[in-house]
C-alpha cells in the first residue's frame, strides 16, 4: 500500500509484557514488545494462533481478562498512558476515541436488541447531547456509509436475520459511527467468503483515507495483510520478530519465521500438491521457550539462539529482524 499517513505516533506500545496466571503459577504470554501505530495508517499484525496478537490488543483496549494482567511496559495512545487508568476513563476512551471490530460478528451482536439501537448505543453514551432524531439519522448514514442496503429497513432486524457480510459491516459501522481516531480490527474477514471479504477489505480501506482513521489490523492471512496494510509486524510466541512496509516483508522476508509463513501461502502452480509447512509448533504460554523462541523450529538455529536473546537488526531505515543467524546485507550490524 502506499505511504500516506503522516509519521506521526497516535499508539506506542513500549516493552509491553502480558502474564496469565494459572493457579498459583504465573507465565508470560506477551514478553517486551514494542511497535508503534501512527497518524492515518494501517499496521498489520500476524503471526499464527497463539503468537500474541489479539491478547497485546485487547490490552490497548483495556478488555484483558482477569487471568490476564500487564506486567511491565507502557501503553501510550497520543501521549496519554493507558494502563492504571480507571474504569470510568477506559469508558470515555472505548468506543470514541479507540475501538474494536472483533473476528465473529455474531458474538458481537447482542441478539435481542434491534440493530439500530445496537449502532447508535455508542452515541447516546458518548455523546448524550445528541437527540433522538438526529442519533436515528447518524446511525442512518453510518449503515447507508458501509454498503448496507435498505438502512432503513436494517435498523429494525436483528442480527440473526442478516448474513454474515451485513453482520460484519454492521459491526463496522458500530466501531466508526463516533469518528475514533484508532481502530483495531481482530481477523475482520476471518469468517466471511472470500468475495465478502473483498469488499469488507475495501470498505475499512475507504474508512482509512476518509476519515484518516488509524487501524491496527489482526490476521494469520499474509494475503489480505497485502491487500489493505502499509507497514506489518510478525509475532512469534509473544515477541515480534520481524517489522516493515508491507511490500518489503512480503517481497523480502528476512526472519526464517516469516519465510516459512510466505512459503504455506497456496500458489497457482501448486494445485494438488503439499504445501511447505513449519514443523512443530506454537509453544503454549506453559512450555519453556528459548531466548529465541523460534530456536526450535528454526532450521538455521544455533547454539547462540539457546543462549542470549537475538538482537535487533537493522536491514533498512524501516525493515528490522530479531535475529542471530538472518542473512543480513554487508554493512548491517545489530542495534
Amino acid at each position: 500500500m502506499s505511504e500516506e499517513y503522516s509519521g506521526e505516533s497516535l499508539l506506542k506500545v513500549q516493552d509491553l509484557s502480558i502474564s496469565i496466571r494459572e493457579g498459583v503459577k504465573t507465565y508470560i504470554a506477551v514478553d517486551r514488545i514494542s511497535y508503534e501505530v501512527q497518524k492515518g495508517e494501517i499496521l498489520g499484525m500476524v503471526g499464527e494462533s497463539g503468537c500474541g496478537k489479539t491478547v497485546t490488543n485487547l490490552a490497548v483496549m483495556g478488555l484483558l481478562p482477569p487471568v490476564l494482567s500487564i506486567s511491565g511496559g507502557s501503553i501510550l495512545y497520543d501521549g496519554r498512558e493507558l494502563t492504571g487508568l480507571s474504569e470510568e476513563e477506559r469508558q470515555k476512551l472505548s468506543g470514541n476515541e479507540i475501538s474494536m471490530i472483533y473476528q465473529e460478528p455474531l458474538t458481537s451482536l447482542n441478539p435481542l436488541i434491534r440493530i439500530g439501537d445496537q449502532v447508535g448505543e455508542s452515541l447516546l453514551i458518548h455523546h448524550p447531547e445528541i437527540g433522538k432524531e438526529e442519533r436515528n439519522a447518524r446511525v442512518l448514514q453510518a449503515l447507508m456509509e458501509v454498503g448496507l442496503p435498505d438502512p432503513k429497513e436494517v435498523i429494525r432486524l436483528y442480527p440473526h436475520q442478516l448474513s454474515g457480510g451485513m453482520r460484519q459491516r454492521v459491526c463496522i459501522a458500530m466501531a466508526t459511527i463516533c469518528r475514533p481516531r484508532l481502530m483495531i480490527a481482530d481477523e475482520p474477514t476471518t469468517a466471511l467468503d472470500v468475495t465478502v471479504q473483498a469488499r469488507v477489505l475495501r470498505l475499512l480501506r475507504h474508512i482509512n483515507r476518509k476519515y484518516g482513521m488509524s487501524m491496527a489490523f489482526i490476521s494469520h492471512d499474509l494475503a489480505v495483510i497485502r491487500q489493505i496494510c502499509d507497514r506489518v509486524i510478525v509475532m512469534y510466541a509473544g515477541k515480534i520478530v520481524e517489522e516493515g512496509p508491507v511490500e518489503d516483508i512480503l517481497q523480502n522476508p528476512a526472519h526464517e519465521y516469516t519465510k516459512g509463513l510466505m512459503r504455506s501461502i497456496p500458489g497457482f502452480d501448486s494445485k494438488g500438491a503439499d504445501l511447505p509447512a513449519i514443523p512443530g509448533h506454537v509453544p503454549s504460554t506453559e512450555e519453556y521457550r528459548d531466548p529465541c523462541p523460534f530456536a526450535p523450529r528454526c532450521p538455521k538455529a544455533q547454539e547462540i539462539c539457546r543462549k542470549e536473546a537475538p538482537p535487533m537488526i537493522l536491514l533498512s531505515e524501516k525493515h528490522k529482524i530479531y535475529c542471530h543467524t538472518g542473512i543480513h546485507p554487508a554493512g548491517n550490524t545489530p542495534v
